[in-house]
């Protein structure tokens, strides 16, 4: 059976309105939920089919026991419970209904079921056709022991930044009422009500597998730059495990990033939520950069601010007005954790930082759980991870972090884009063939003006773009009658300490040929923020790096690298075994030590994609 894709139904991937893109803080402990694994806990001790006011999902204030639904939700039982609730004489039995709910099983088809449009696609058809269309979750009075842990697991899609109404969810609700009132009133129910129920609760079930799975909305549509991961994931095949085991959670689970990033990170939700429904955290004013010393009336709403988020844990019971030496610690902990630089000082950035919201700050943390739903399952036995957003380079073997350093990102107008890609070799003293629209935007008007610029900065003008195409000799060129379109042949920089390249190049090819290199202009690493290239990451530590891809032939030692270096001719390096390389973009994390991080979304990626996952403005709100 084919398994089911990123987009196999009208509530699928891809289906989300597309605009195209032209912090509590330490040691967080959140509340248990549903989605953590729960292998103790055997299906015959789950909840009921209707949990009970108090400590559900679906818990809520006026509606009396057992009650679980809003008006809304009720209104729409009680048209269903209409046209349930009595059994027609000869009525059909289970499968048979479900057989004709689908109709003649040919996919793909669109038909409303109960309440909802349900996309009965090859996956769904196939599933129930494959069990002779037995009902998966529920039996005729429509009750089913596995009901509660998925209806629970759909209420806590919101913390994965995913709508639940997405996945049905009123629709289920007032199915679930419907057979509660009749169950009240000792009636028997029509078959279509536990068989419409069934097939919903198929259709939730695999849709949200499917947004967990490859992400809620397809990246490519938002940005130009971005490639996502495509790969299936076979659902029908959990969904078939799943009636064996019984175990809701851990099924649903399974689709979702196998990554402790995107788990530590979804822990966090629950209690940033919690502090946006408690008021959020206050604004500090407008003003002039606060030193350490300082007495300014701010300083009291610092404190506040920096409490909230808990960089100030303990508040000093000294004169609020005065920045002392617990507030300048509490400043450091949180510029670390936001990107900035760490001087305790409260200048315009760390002002600005400051006063995001908490609710934008939940925004951020969702979007980027939709990033992580794009990426690879698999980093690779041995990886390298480049994070543009936060400007870091980490590398890791068998999941270990063996090294990080600092990066240079492309500019706003540059973007560095986000793919994963095999590096297959190295440059060691590499030529800069400078980019077409370098050369006749940045260096053409500089050449005009000096026409020595080309020899005195180790440029070269070859005659074509392949390898044995011949040097010009620029000297020959009226270069003041050269214009952009008539560029004669291409430029490139020897190599030597001069180039922009540096001494090593690193090649993983690509479409958007970026690559990973060093740089001669070291003292740029120092600046906090490194948004600086025209698209290509220079790296901070390249003969580490160069050593770590080269690990597998011990003949590669640092000496004779610095020896080849020394020598100024260029070597291409074949690497003895391919390194998986992943450019991504993520503006908020929780790290092992349950530190939430956030960092400025250089690249105004996030309002985008917040945009397309709904989240905009629906963020506090709750599903009880």
């Amino acid at each position: 059976m084919t398994p089911l894709s990123a987009c196999s139904g009208t509530n699928c991937r891809h289906s989300a309105p597309v605009h195209s893109e032209t912090d509590p803080g330490v040691g967080l402990n959140p509340k248990p939920n549903p989605w953590q694994e729960t292998p103790d806990r055997p299906p015959s001790q789950r909840e009921p089919l209707v949990p009970p006011p108090k400590g559900g999902p679906f818990s809520g204030g006026g509606t009396g026991p057992g009650r679980i639904l809003a008006d809304p939700a009720r209104r729409l039982a009680v048209v269903l419970l209409l046209l349930f609730l009595a059994a027609p004489a000869g009525a059909q039995t289970l499968p048979e209904t479900i057989r004709t709910l689908l109709g003649d099983g040919t996919p793909p088809r669109t038909l409303f079921v109960a309440c909802q449009k349900i996309h009965a696609d090859r996956d769904l058809i196939g599933f129930y056709a494959g069990r002779d269309y037995r009902p998966a979750w529920v039996t005729e009075d429509g009750s089913g022991p596995l009901v509660p842990a998925l209806v629970q697991v759909l209420a806590h899609a919101r913390d994965h930044g995913l709508n639940p109404e997405d996945y049905h969810w009123s629709c289920i609700r007032a199915l679930l009422e419907t057979v509660e009132d009749a169950r009240n009133r000792g009636r028997a129910l029509n078959p279509r009500l536990p068989a419409s129920l069934d097939v919903v609760l198929t259709d939730a079930f695999m849709i949200l597998c499917s947004h967990l799975a490859t992400g809620r909305v397809d990246p490519e549509q938002l940005y130009p730059q971005w490639l996502s991961a495509r790969h299936k994931a076979d659902i029908v095949q959990g969904l078939n495990d799943l009636l064996v085991h019984g175990d809701v959670a851990r099924t649903v689970r399974h689709f979702a990033p196998p990554h402790e990033d995107y788990w530590r990170l979804l822990a966090a939700v629950p209690s940033q939520r919690a502090l946006v429904s408690r008021g959020g955290w206050p604004s500090v004013p407008p003003g002039p950069t606060l030193h350490p010393g300082d007495r300014d009336e701010r300083v009291a709403a610092l404190r506040r601010r920096l409490a909230a988020s808990g960089d100030l844990p303990h508040p000093s019971s000294s004169d609020p007005a005065v920045f002392d030496g617990e507030l300048e610690e509490a400043v450091r902990r949180f510029q670390g954790r936001h990107g900035l630089e760490v001087d305790g000082v409260v200048g315009p950035r760390t002002l600005e930082a400051l006063n995001v919201s908490a609710e934008e700050r939940l925004r951020q943390m969702l979007a980027n759980l939709e990033r992580w739903r794009w990426l690879p399952r698999r980093w690779g036995d041995r990886s390298i991870l480049v994070n543009t957003a936060d400007f870091s380079l980490t590398a890791y073997d068998q999941g270990r972090v063996v090294l990080s350093m600092r990066v240079i990102v492309g500019e706003s107008a540059t973007k560095t884009p986000v793919f994963s890609k095999e590096m297959r070799y190295l440059e060691i003293n590499p030529y800069w063939n400078v980019p077409r629209s370098i050369a006749v935007k940045e260096l053409l008007p500089k050449i005009r003006k000096d026409p020595g610029y080309l020899e005195r900065n180790h440029y070269e003008l070859v005659a074509g773009w392949s390898e044995d195409s011949p040097v010009l000799d620029p000297a020959t060129i009226d270069w003041s009658r050269i214009t952009p379109s008539a560029f004669p042949g291409r430029l490139r920089q020897k190599p030597g300490p001069w180039n922009a390249l540096g001494r090593i190049k690193f090649m993983f090819p690509n479409r958007f040929n970026v690559y990973l290199h060093d740089t001669p202009h070291r003292h740029l690493f120092r600046k906090p923020h490194r948004a600086l290239s025209h698209g290509c990451i220079r790296v901070e530590k390249p003969l580490d790096l160069a050593l770590f891809v080269l690990q597998d032939d011990p003949s590669w030692t640092r000496e004779r690298m610095e020896e080849l270096i020394a020598s100024g001719q260029r070597h291409v390096v074949p690497l003895p075994r391919p390194c998986r390389v992943h450019l991504v973009y993520f503006t908020a994390w929780v790290d092992e030590a349950g530190v939430l991080h956030f960092r400025k979304d250089i690249y105004n990626r996030d309002r985008v994609l917040e945009r397309a996952l709904g989240l905009e403005g629906a963020s506090t709100g709750s599903y009880q």
